[in-house]
Formats: C-alpha cells, structure tokens, sequence
C-alpha cells in the first residue's frame, strides 16, 4: 500500500521539489516530456473554459516547479490563447505553440518573443512577420513525434490542452503525467483533461503524490 504525504500548513518547497525531480533515465532520440494537468473530482478540466479556477497555491507551486526544470514548453495554440499565456520570463525556458494555422491574433504578445515558436505543418500558410516558426509534418496536423526528436535531450513540459495531450499520450510520446486533482466537483461539459485517441491501456506506476491541507492531491505517474 502507498501512503501519500499527509501535510499540516503550508507545504514545504522540498515537497514540491521531490515531487518534480528529474528521473534518473531518460528517452533515447527525444526529449523527455511531462505532462502536467489539473482535474476536477469529476474529471472535468476547466472552470468557464479556463483550468485556472481549478487551482490553488501548491498546485502554481507544481506548475512553476515544472517549468524550472524544463528547458521547453509545448502547449496547443488555443490553450496558449484561452489561458492568456505569456512569453517565458526565464532566459533559458523557449515554448513550442503546436497550431494548424498561423493566426496569431489572439495573443500577438505571446510570439513576440524571441523564445516563442509558433509549430506548424509544413503547408500551413505564411506566419506574420517576425513570429518565429517550426515546420513539422505535412496535412492538417503538425508530426508531433518529430517535435520531440528535434528537441532530444530536453527535459519538455507538456501543459496541454486535452485534445494535444491525448494525441500525444495515444503516440506514446508521454514520459510522465503530473495530475493534481482538485477538490471540487464541477459537472458540466467540460472535457477530460486527456482525451482522443486510444491510448495503451497498460497501468502506469504512481511515483510520488502528497496531500495539501486544501485537500488537493497530486499525482506523479510514470510510464511502467
């Protein structure tokens, strides 16, 4: 039986810590991506269209901490917009936006960075000028197994949304899967925070988890 970590107060930053450690081996040809979602009870992932609602303190903690140990961040064009993403504040953090199109309207902020690359199929159209672009698979949807060949040896945090996650997941191009699950029960139609394609149904081992006093649970899980 695994005991998860039961806390009093606030939790301390070498629980978080331990929680997101980088794991002793990594993919060989790719980099090594985690996956890190917020759930509800239910299973829903997003209040008002947004998983922010779904937070608290600790689980910003475990996002943040994921990002210092990553040296990338994929996420999908319509999570980066919805969420209101912003250019990485750290120098030596870069985030791949994974689109079908090349409109950037709805966060022209985002790719003015210079460590923003909007990821695209190869005939997808001209992106706007000075926006930086990764071409990556030919059709409608960007080859996603490429992506993460080009960034082998990368340590890569996948933030989602649903849809990239479980077409990721289904490749079997996830390493690991961060899920806190919040304590609200939010009904609605708000989809899983991993949906698509079928994935390998194969159990995943549970790594690391704790409990804050808000009764947020977080999970590691590993690919067994």
């Amino acid at each position: 039986m695994r005991v998860l970590r039961d806390l009093h107060g606030p939790t301390p930053a070498s629980i978080v810590d331990e929680h997101v450690a980088i794991p002793a081996v990594r993919p060989e040809g790719r980099a090594l991506v985690r996956l890190g979602m917020i759930s509800s009870v239910d299973g829903g992932s997003a209040i008002a269209g947004v998983s922010g609602g779904l937070g608290n303190v600790d689980d910003h903690a475990v996002f943040q901490a994921l990002r210092v140990n990553a040296d990338a961040v994929i996420v999908g064009l319509g999570t980066a917009i919805a969420e209101h993403y912003h250019p990485p504040t750290s120098e030596h953090l870069r985030i791949f936006v994974i689109g079908d199109a090349p409109d950037v309207s709805g966060n022209e902020a985002l790719f003015a960075s210079e460590r923003t690359t909007l990821v695209l199929p190869e005939d997808a159209g001209a992106a706007p000028d000075g926006v930086r672009v990764l071409r990556a698979g030919s059709g409608q949807f960007v080859d996603l197994a490429a992506v993460v060949a080009q960034l082998a040896g990368d340590v890569v945090v996948l933030e989602g949304g649903p849809s990239l996650a479980g077409v990721m997941v289904s490749q079997g191009l996830v390493d690991e899967f961060f899920v806190t699950v919040s304590p609200r029960v939010i009904a609605g139609g708000s989809a899983r925070v991993v949906h698509g394609p079928d994935a390998d149904a194969h159990p995943w081992s549970l790594d690391h988890g704790f409990v804050d006093d808000d009764g947020y649970l977080f999970l590691r899980y590993g690919r067994s």
